[in-house]
């Protein structure tokens, strides 16, 4: 019985890694621009662009990635060295030498697939080219949320899907108004009660940066973490609505979208709105993210615990 115990331990456990290992998952990714040679990474590494590197947001330091472009099946083995990217549809951002790998250099972002093959320390090994016999799987999603690294072009704009107009609601006939009181029918009709139909909007929304205007009509998702905790760097604070609005889409210039604003009460049942990107889930990668912020984009911050926000 003891040994039928430890055997179906080390099955499970087996299955268990075997699982983790085949992560895998889809969208664009791009490529560190040259001007970040020799900066610092988030995790703190020094970034060098003829190393086989990248960034991501899921997958902790050091885990080997295996990064496939789905037009060609041309794949790379990369190592996590950086936290990102931080824009929509993108999953992760390669070294320049890890792009060149991959013929990417020029074409600022493709679709490709990505998968976690180790999670050592070591230099990942270099896969020039890769043919599966296996077809590639249709993208199932992406990810979403602005990069720390700038792209040398902007990313495609994902095709419209079709959809089928929801039916239109018959008329009612309109009754001419009379000037005289008319006496109620017997029976009425019992009223008919409808759910209204409401078409999806096809305007499309651009993301707002230095074109900010304080008078305009836009478009606000309020999201709320699933748990208040980790760490975040504030970057600024104010008093006034409408200064937080111009902070944002400065911000939002710059390609950041990791952005929290912590509505707290202030003095004479004032609002004091703090501005923090994040969160991490650890002090010292909230720290080497402030050294980041600095070097990169010269934004000043300090790192709090989100934790100890009061409301």
């Amino acid at each position: 019985m003891k040994y039928l115990s430890f055997s179906l331990f080390i099955c499970l456990t087996l299955l268990s890694s075997m699982t983790f290992a085949q992560e895998e998952e889809y969208g664009l990714a791009s490529y560190y621009s040259d001007d970040f040679e020799g900066r610092s990474t988030a995790y703190g590494d020094t970034y060098n662009k003829d190393e086989l590197t990248c960034a991501h947001k899921r997958f902790p330091y050091g885990t080997i990635l295996k990064v496939t472009r789905l037009d060609n099946k041309k794949s790379v083995r990369v190592k996590v060295i950086d936290k990102g990217p931080f824009i929509k549809g993108r999953v992760v951002d390669l070294s320049r030498r890890a792009a060149e790998v991959l013929g990417i250099v020029g074409m600022g972002s493709v679709e490709v697939k990505v998968e976690k093959v180790g999670s050592g320390n070591s230099s990942p090994a270099e896969e020039e080219t890769q043919v599966r016999s296996t077809p590639v799987e249709t993208p199932r999603s992406y990810d979403e949320p602005t990069p720390e690294r700038i792209a040398t072009t902007p990313a495609a704009e994902p095709k419209p899907v079709a959809t089928t107009p929801a039916p239109t609601p018959e008329k009612v006939a309109e009754r001419p108004v009379e000037t005289t009181a008319k006496q109620a029918d017997p029976v009425a009709a019992k009223p008919t009660t409808t759910t209204p139909t409401v078409n999806a909007s096809k305007d499309r929304f651009s993301p707002v940066g230095k074109d900010y205007n304080p008078y305009g009509l836009y478009r606000i998702v309020l999201e709320k973490p699933d748990a208040q905790t980790g760490f975040g760097v504030q970057v600024a604070s104010f008093t006034s609505y409408e200064n937080v609005m111009q902070r944002v889409a400065d911000l939002q210039a710059q390609w950041f979208d990791n952005i929290l604003i912590s509505i707290e009460p202030g003095e004479g049942g004032k609002s004091s709105y703090k501005v923090i990107l994040g969160p991490f889930d650890d002090q010292k990668t909230a720290q080497h993210y402030q050294a980041s912020l600095a070097s990169r984009y010269k934004i000043r911050g300090f790192v709090i615990d989100l934790a100890g926000l009061k409301y």
